[in-house]
């Protein structure tokens, strides 16, 4: 199968990494490092080349762009490592409005969220959760004609300094699944901020008996939001999936730079032949998770089962980001651990990007169930079924 982009998609890419080329250096993303949402200025500078705006319908200021335009997206900032929320704020809240809101609350709120004057998270995560597919903790009431969130979410990215918040609940008479915009702010709403190791912030939001108005929960009376939130999990997944492959492709270049500088013996580390065998196999992962990533765009564009593709995508880039990780840092010696460098950076980076939307190995071991359990184990996904 031969792939390739089309003329829009390599412009995005390219004018990606012509963008964070000269706007976003090593040291220019310091002045995002662990603050509230990143930097201030970079976000607006997004919002103004039409980034935040990239997977919203046309309708509210957006490009409507699919998985595979947000996956290089993606790409270019990993490679740069990026601490602004993008997946939360973006791929996932305001993707999630466009998907599940009504036409009023995607009025409110998609316009600002495109143009970067208002910014948005997802907030979904619990402890108690083991994957992003289980049904969470909080709950929302209906109560004389206003709503009452309670419960608590776990680091969610990007909550801090976000203007609103889209939390997933259960509404306990129906059992439905609903989605509330709460604004920061709100009585009865209590942020926990906290660092966290890739150098971005998130927070931990606990919700005592807030009262929302009517108009809060996404969607009709009826509605239940689970499918829409599925999509844009999975989604959010394979994002980062792509993130970790623009991280896991720049750390191996720098990497072959540094065993071709560095001496010993007399010669090159590079010159080594088992240095070789271990840079090569770094590229054939970074070769091999590419690939996932654009089979899993692929497949989410089509509407396919997913949870299915964000689990074989996580499961396959899981273990290539943290195999390059830990050999770009063995190959550096000292130096990896070194904040000097970008490569210590990447290294926390990839390793929050394995921790980050479901342990890889529960995706894994929950895909393989499944596919035992129809038989869809026995003929390719791509191909169908044999005749």
């Amino acid at each position: 199968m031969q792939f390739a982009l089309t003329q829009d998609q390599a412009l995005i890419a390219e004018s990606a990494r012509d963008w964070l080329a000269g706007h976003y250096d090593f040291r220019a993303r310091e002045q995002g490092v662990h603050r509230d949402g990143g930097s201030a200025a970079v976000w607006a500078a997004w919002g103004e080349l039409g980034w935040l705006a990239l997977p919203l319908p046309a309708v509210h200021g957006g490009i409507e762009g699919g998985p595979l335009e947000a996956g290089l997206l993606m790409q270019a900032l990993g490679r740069h490592l990026a601490v602004e929320p993008y997946v939360s704020g973006v791929l996932q809240a305001a993707r999630l409005l466009s998907l599940a809101g009504s036409a009023a609350q995607q009025d409110k709120w998609l316009p600002p969220a495109a143009s970067g004057r208002a910014r948005l998270a997802l907030a979904h995560d619990e402890t108690q959760m083991r994957s992003p597919w289980d049904l969470p903790g909080c709950t929302l009431q209906s109560n004389g004609g206003q709503w009452v969130l309670s419960g608590s979410k776990a680091s969610a990215s990007g909550a801090a300094g976000a203007d609103a918040w889209l939390v997933s609940a259960v509404e306990p008479a129906t059992g439905r699944l609903r989605i509330a915009v709460v604004p920061a702010g709100v009585s009865g709403a209590r942020v926990e901020a906290h660092d966290t190791t890739d150098g971005a912030r998130a927070a931990d939001l606990h919700f005592d008996a807030v009262s929302l108005g009517q108009d809060a929960v996404l969607g009709e009376q009826d509605q239940d939001a689970r499918a829409s939130l599925e999509r844009v999990v999975a989604e959010g997944i394979v994002a980062h999936c792509w993130e970790a492959t623009g991280v896991m492709q720049a750390s191996m270049e720098q990497t072959a730079r540094y065993v071709r500088e560095r001496r010993q013996f007399g010669k090159a580390l590079a010159e080594f032949q088992v240095i070789q065998h271990r840079l090569a196999e770094m590229l054939v992962q970074c070769t091999e998770a590419q690939a996932a990533c654009e089979l899993a765009a692929m497949r989410l564009a089509r509407d396919g089962n997913v949870q299915d593709v964000a689990a074989a995508a996580r499961s396959k880039v899981t273990r290539a980001a943290r195999y390059v990780a830990q050999e770009c840092v063995q190959l550096h010696g000292a130096m990896g651990v070194c904040e000097e460098l970008p490569i210590a950076s990447a290294f926390r980076s990839m390793l929050a990007l394995c921790a980050r939307g479901g342990n890889g190995k529960t995706h894994a071991q929950r895909l393989g169930e499944r596919l035992l359990s129809t038989g869809s184990h026995e003929h390719s996904v791509t191909l169908g079924a044999a005749a």
